[in-house]
Order: C-alpha cells, then sequence, then structure tokens
C-alpha cells in the first residue's frame, strides 16, 4: 500500500512538473491538440469573468465569449453580430456592418429576410416554399415606407407607397387608390395594357 502511494505521488508530481515546465516553454499557455471534457469552466485569475477567444488561420479574432456576450467577427476583425441580453434581462440579436438574417425551409430554399437592403436602409421580405419572393417590406429613398406583394412565380401584384396600387400578371398598372396633389382622395383605374381608363375624385361639386 506504501509503495502505491509513494508510485501514485511521484506521477502526480511528474505530471505536474510537466505542466509547469509547458507553462514556461509556451510563454505562460499550454497547447494540445485536442481536448474531450464533460465541462469546461474559464475564469479569471480570480476565480471570476473567464473569456473565450477563436482565431483563423491566420491569427485573426473571429469569436469571443466574455460578460455574457457573443461576439462575432468578419475576416477583417470588425465586430458584425453580437448576441447578449440587455439590462432587463431580454435576449438581444444585433446585425452590424449591413448584416441580415435568413430563413430556409426544408428544401434549403430561402423563406425569409430580415435586415438592411443595398441602400442601407431597413427590409423585410418572404419567400414561398418554391423560393419566389411574395411579399417585401421596406424603406425607399426619400424616407418613405413601402409594401409589396408578389403573386406565386415572385411578379409584383400589388404595392402601397403613398397609394395603393395594383398590377396585372403582364405587370401593367391596373389601379390606384389614395390622395392626389390636391389632398383629395382618387381612385385610378387602367385598361390592361396599362392604360387609363377611369378616374374619380373624392373632391366635393
Amino acid at each position: 500500500m506504501f509503495n502505491y502511494l509513494t508510485g501514485l505521488i511521484t506521477s502526480g508530481i511528474i505530471f505536474t512538473s510537466m505542466f509547469i515546465f509547458m507553462g514556461f516553454q509556451y510563454g505562460g499557455t499550454q497547447h494540445f491538440n485536442d481536448i474531450v471534457a464533460n465541462s469546461i469552466t474559464l475564469v479569471d485569475k480570480n476565480g471570476l469573468g473567464g473569456s473565450f477567444k477563436l482565431l483563423d488561420d491566420d491569427g485573426t479574432r473571429i469569436l469571443s465569449i466574455k460578460n455574457g456576450k457573443i461576439r462575432i467577427f468578419n475576416q477583417e476583425g470588425k465586430e458584425v453580430i453580437t448576441i447578449r441580453s440587455d439590462s432587463q434581462g431580454r435576449g438581444n440579436v444585433s446585425l452590424k456592418n449591413g448584416g441580415y438574417l435568413d430563413t430556409y425551409n426544408d428544401g434549403e430554399n430561402k423563406t425569409a429576410i430580415i435586415g438592411e437592403n443595398s441602400y442601407g436602409d431597413g427590409m423585410f421580405s418572404t419567400y414561398n416554399s418554391n423560393a419566389k419572393q411574395t411579399s417585401l417590406l421596406s424603406s425607399i429613398e426619400g424616407g418613405y415606407g413601402k409594401f409589396t406583394v408578389f403573386d406565386n412565380q415572385g411578379r409584383e401584384s400589388l404595392h402601397l407607397l403613398q397609394s395603393l396600387t395594383t398590377f396585372n400578371q403582364e405587370g401593367k398598372i391596373t389601379g390606384k387608390y389614395g390622395t392626389n396633389k390636391s389632398g383629395d382622395g382618387s381612385v385610378m383605374l387602367y385598361d390592361r395594357f396599362g392604360n387609363r381608363g377611369w378616374y374619380k375624385s373624392g373632391k366635393s361639386s
């Protein structure tokens, strides 16, 4: 029994010495090929506030976890995604640098996008199961909001931009309901070729 304890203590001393030696050799860090564990707890020298950092092949930081935040960086080292809880304890995901969020169905077809368009304005778009665009809600030039509805083939059928405008399958305007330049309500109908056919103003005669 004494020999067993002596051997166990000796082995422990050898392993401890090896880790200390590796620590000096690698400047206070240790390099391992693989680590397999049931759990890993990261703390600082005071036993609190540990952090995790992941680098790419070029040594550029691409992910960090610290102080309740998960941050993702692009290839230039700029922060593009932040996942955290806010001051009220609610979950928050921030997409930066022109970020957007995509969703896909089981067939790997895009079903929705929320984020920023090419002009730097906010937008939300939906798609059907065949990846055809069905709706688009966005800000446009001039600071206006625009809502567009498409048919099952992705062709524009209706949009709302100061007035409600409808289109046929050929993309020709067929109707417009809204407010005219005088501030009166107005309705305008067009034929199937997009030619103006009938107009009515809400102005009292």
